[in-house]
């Protein structure tokens, strides 16, 4: 994104009143153990470094299928 990264936009996401409750997965090529940390703290649902579009997808199937 370039105005903003992942994690800047999920804490945007947690901290408002009525969007807090969505599941944020974070899919970045940017995620080390650091960085892992840091969108665990944010309240990310998950992360999912790129390429791995099947693991994305795997975790959002997953989420809907227990909505």
């Amino acid at each position: 994104m370039p105005q903003m990264d992942g994690h800047h936009l999920t804490k945007r996401i947690k901290s408002h009143p009525r969007l807090k409750e969505l599941p944020v997965v974070i899919f970045s090529s940017l995620i080390n153990e650091e960085m892992r940390l840091k969108g665990e703290a944010l309240g990310a649902y998950a992360q999912v470094t790129k390429p791995e579009i099947e693991q994305l997808i795997g975790i959002v199937d997953q989420k809907i299928a227990h909505q």
